[in-house]
């Protein structure tokens, strides 16, 4: 009888810690994202899985190549993301929706001008480009440019999208993006016979659907046509997107330079085989990054509004560290069967050995990247320093040091363990500079271990 009542009120109290749980804002973004997110990495895994057997070994590795440069090419503006959370989120909180509508006016026309640019730039140096990562067909060149255009174009609403903390949209727009690319890439690559060329047009044409429908969340910035007395001051927007750009470079830099340097190293083969290894290594960073994308903008907002944001932030390590952990113990103890599951092709079981320490060198840089955001969301904008530091020396010591993949993984690994411990030292000094186990940011002094 009493084991009856016990378990019972041990059932009842799991319930409500796991109701109270899933009530935080933290989760229920996260839900979102990931769900979207999940099922959006499962139709982009498909699409990588199915280039990946039935594309030439060379074929993937200059696709892979391709995709890296294009996220190495729009992270400058990517960066910028950083800079339109926090000041579109701020405004939101304050609903001064008309300042969100003015910021939107004058980001949009530079953002164009210099997606054009870009562009032409691709168009020109298209030979350039070709011949340093051993690409024949210099039309891929040109795709590759309108790609980087559009992710130009598209990346204020993307900013805009997550201030608002319209995560069921995001994720909408992401699962209907990646959906069309795995069919179209498909039907187009299997049953019609088309090869690398079709499935770059196909990556364009998915890449612009978010930002065609991202407009319908959006359009109150159209609606209202009232005049708006208040100016944006750019100079301080500057002081805060200049070094936020940087450190966003930086983490970008970390995850795709390795991808570019073996590329433009190795021989066509050895970069398909490495590009493969990255491939099963990053399901680390898919599986996690829906967390940090939910507590940016949180963690903006409740500091504008001067709450408590830093059990948000503990929350969000936990729940980065243990999937993240656990996924690269799995890598350590079945190479092989995480490499076979994901891609059939035996070539790429050569690299099995190296699994393990990329998915350690992923859960580094996770934890780095939520570490690097959390603190811009809070204005420590010299983040920015340790991270590009850190991105500088792994690109200097790949190009110094590559006769061996294990050398390119370990180099990679060994830098994000040094970014870590700094955030953590800095994170500590942040801490302890708040009254030593207090936070007191904006005035408003919040309790290290508040059980809120």
């Amino acid at each position: 009888m009493y084991t009856k009542v016990f378990w019972k009120k041990m059932r009842d109290k799991a319930i409500l810690i796991a109701k109270k749980f899933l009530r935080q804002e933290l989760v229920k973004g996260s839900m979102y994202i990931f769900v979207g997110t999940m099922f959006a990495n499962i139709f982009n895994f498909l699409f990588n899985l199915f280039m990946s057997r039935n594309l030439r070994v060379e074929d993937y590795g200059i696709l892979t190549s391709i995709i890296s440069l294009i996220g190495l090419v729009v992270t400058p503006i990517g960066a910028i993301i950083p800079t339109i959370v926090n000041f579109a989120g701020s405004r939101f909180a304050k609903e001064e929706y008309e300042q969100v509508r003015l910021f939107f006016l004058k980001i949009i026309k530079p953002l164009i001008l210099v997606g054009f640019i870009l562009l032409f730039c691709f168009i020109v140096f298209t030979k350039t480009i070709g011949d340093f990562f051993h690409i024949k067909d210099q039309s891929l060149i040109i795709i590759t440019g309108f790609i980087v255009f559009l992710g130009y174009l598209g990346i204020i609403n993307s900013g805009l999208l997550q201030a608002k903390l319209a995560f069921k949209f995001i994720s909408f727009s992401n699962l209907v993006s990646s959906l069309f690319k795995l069919i179209a890439a498909v039907s187009l690559v299997f049953f019609l016979g088309f090869k690398l060329k079709a499935v770059m047009w196909v990556i364009f044409i998915s890449s612009a659907i978010p930002f065609v429908i991202s407009f319908v969340p959006l359009k109150f910035l159209f609606n209202s046509q009232r005049h708006i007395s208040n100016k944006i001051h750019f100079k301080e927007l500057f002081s805060y997107g200049a070094p936020s750009a940087l450190a966003a470079l930086g983490l970008t830099s970390l995850i795709s330079m390795d991808i570019l340097l073996v590329k433009h190293f190795y021989d066509p083969l050895q970069a398909g085989i490495y590009a493969g290894l990255s491939l099963v290594g990053r399901v680390i960073f898919f599986f996690t990054a829906p967390i940090g994308t939910v507590m940016f903008p949180l963690v903006v907002q409740k500091y504008e509004r001067r709450e408590n944001h830093n059990n948000i932030f503990k929350l969000s390590i936990a729940l980065v560290f243990i999937p993240s952990i656990l996924i690269s113990i799995f890598y350590f103890l079945f190479p092989d069967f995480a490499i076979g599951f994901f891609i059939k092709n035996k070539v790429y079981l050569s690299a099995a050995s190296l699994l393990g320490i990329f998915g350690v060198f992923i859960t580094m840089y996770s934890l780095s990247s939520l570490f690097t955001y959390y603190f811009l969301s809070i204005n420590k904008t010299k983040v920015y320093i340790p991270v590009v530091v850190c991105a500088i020396a792994q690109a200097l010591l790949i190009t110094l040091y590559h006769d061996s993949l294990f050398e390119v993984v370990i180099i990679s690994l060994v830098v994000s363990v040094v970014l870590l411990i700094v955030l953590l030292f800095y994170y500590i000094k942040t801490i302890s500079s708040a009254d030593k186990f207090g936070l007191n940011m904006r005035g408003i002094k919040f309790s290290f271990f508040s059980k809120n």
